[in-house]
């Protein structure tokens, strides 16, 4: 397995191809896809939520939800200071988009995944779309806005410019939970820090580190996961 990975990371993207035909890398994009369906499956997941944008309370319990899978019908109280930072902090950036784009008080809101892997370890990423619509071309946006509250413009400005570690991802095409024939349309790739020919996995010895500081340092430690194949968790 780590020999497919040091073969994987070690090329320059254009030579990297072949790599995502190894036996461990076929088996989490199969168990990727799987568990990509399941969240396209699941109504709680995919739909937009309307709401307005005073509706402060039910917003911030989408933003929980989003953030943590708790549970919008859980008692508004029932948060921990840091996961309150954090969804303070992405409502303001939700309410900052609205104003900049000039959209009206209503709100379309829906959570997507993107999942990481390095090595052994797995984890889920929350992206939030927010759906505008532009007064002056009168068509609709899919603006992104990742846990930390980055907001990009769209998908390809979220492959462009994310700080994800060094990980290769699973996400769904374009940004979209969408399927053909009842089968979710999903995308992979590399994130941004693991491009120019920059070795994906540089501490193969400790590995689990890549995503685990970046899931505590915003609040989300409790989706990380180390475990063996083939079970994936979410």
């Amino acid at each position: 397995m780590w020999l497919c990975l040091l073969q994987f990371v070690s090329l320059s993207e254009e030579k990297m191809a072949g790599y995502w035909n190894c036996e461990d890398m076929r088996e989490w994009m199969d168990l990727a896809q799987k568990k990509q369906q399941e969240y396209y499956e699941s109504p709680d997941i995919v739909n937009c939520r309307e709401y307005k944008l005073s509706d402060t309370s039910n917003l911030k319990k989408f933003i929980r939800f989003a953030l943590f899978d708790v549970s919008e019908k859980d008692p508004f109280e029932n948060y921990t200071g840091k996961q309150l930072n954090l969804i303070n902090k992405i409502f303001d950036t939700i309410e900052k988009s609205m104003k900049r784009l000039k959209c009206e008080e209503n709100i379309s809101v829906s959570v997507l995944s993107v999942l990481a892997k390095a090595g052994d370890v797995y984890q889920k990423f929350p992206v939030i779309n927010l759906l505008t619509h532009d007064i002056d071309t009168q068509q609709d946006n899919n603006t992104f806005i990742d846990f930390c509250g980055r907001v990009y413009e769209n998908w390809k400005d979220y492959l462009k410019n994310n700080t994800l570690p060094n990980c290769i991802l699973c996400y769904p095409k374009n940004g979209v939970y969408s399927a053909e024939n009842g089968t979710l349309n999903v995308e992979y790739g590399i994130s941004q820090a693991g491009k120019g020919g920059r070795k994906v996995f540089r501490y193969l010895d400790n590995v689990s580190t890549v995503l685990s500081v970046v899931a505590a340092v915003v609040g989300i430690a409790m989706w990380f996961f180390t475990v063996p194949l083939p079970v994936v968790a979410g």
